[in-house]
């Protein structure tokens, strides 16, 4: 599977409360948060240069990818306290198959006058 499932790597449940250590590598310049509705989709698009990194707080997703080059293809199930690596030229939906709270970060930040998002359904 070129598309890892990511668990996080530690966790502490105290008195205190609960801290999750989500993700430990990377160079990100944007992080975005989203609360999606049941049935909602982002993607259907590839980068050429932009690396992301999508984590469920809350909820569950169907993910399909499919690489642009090799045509390998992806199909699996993201649920709460997972994430996922898209890496570039490497096509993604996300469908969300209940409400979800989501934050995603990306290498690079979005610039208008180069989106680096290339329509390509999976």
């Amino acid at each position: 599977m070129a598309s890892e499932i990511i668990v996080p790597g530690f966790e502490r449940n105290d008195e205190r409360g609960l801290f999750r250590e989500i993700l430990n590598s990377g160079d990100w310049q944007a992080m975005n948060w989203a609360r999606m509705k049941p049935g909602s989709t982002l993607g259907d698009h590839y980068h050429k240069k932009t690396t992301l990194f999508l984590y469920l707080v809350t909820g569950s997703a169907g993910i399909k990818t499919v690489h642009i080059v090799n045509g390998q293809r992806e199909d699996f199930e993201l649920k709460a306290g997972q994430g996922v690596l898209f890496k570039p030229l490497e096509s993604h939906v996300i469908r969300f198959l209940e409400e979800s709270e989501v934050i995603m970060l990306k290498s690079l930040k979005f610039d208008p006058a180069d989106p680096d998002i290339y329509h390509h359904p999976v």
